[in-house]
């Protein structure tokens, strides 16, 4: 969190993959759960460890701020090519969440990523370096372009 600068701006929070160590994943959702404005959760084993963490009781859709829950890196890929484009999102529907993320990480005065380093075997791809890799290149490519359009960014890896 960015303190009291947040809190007169806009501010919205990714969180993006379990931890590298589980042990560390309370600490992560706690981080998340803190964070002021919007809140974003890629990929569905990012969900799934939120969800675990939450108070009895309360379901991802009772999360304060929780504007969506969306894949993960496909997602994060979709977003850097929208604002690599610099125009103002227009995707087909089938683009929705990529489109809904890249517009409000636009409208965002401030933007915390929290990520996750675990390996996630059930998307393994011959194709691609293991997915921490990409995934923390693309949060390092999306970080960038934001900083370059005036936004506050933190990242914090776990």
């Amino acid at each position: 969190m960015f303190g009291d600068v947040i809190m007169s701006k806009k501010h919205l929070c990714l969180i993006i993959g379990p931890a590298k160590y589980p042990e560390d994943d309370a600490r992560m959702v706690a981080l998340f759960l803190a964070e002021p404005g919007e809140k974003f959760i890629c990929g569905a084993s990012t969900a799934n460890m939120v969800a675990r963490y939450l108070p009895a009781g309360q379901k991802l859709s009772d999360v304060p701020g929780l504007a969506m829950v969306t894949d993960g890196t496909l997602i994060l890929s979709e977003v850097l090519d929208i604002l690599a484009s610099n125009s103002r999102p227009n995707l087909p529907e089938k683009q929705y969440d990529a489109h809904r993320l890249a517009v409000a990480l636009l409208e965002a005065d401030s933007v915390s990523f929290l990520i996750g380093m675990a390996v996630n075997k059930s998307q393994r791809s011959l194709s691609l370096p293991a997915k921490p890799i990409v995934k923390s290149r693309f949060v390092r490519e999306l970080a960038d372009m934001l900083k370059q359009k005036g936004k506050q960014v933190m990242a914090e890896y776990f």
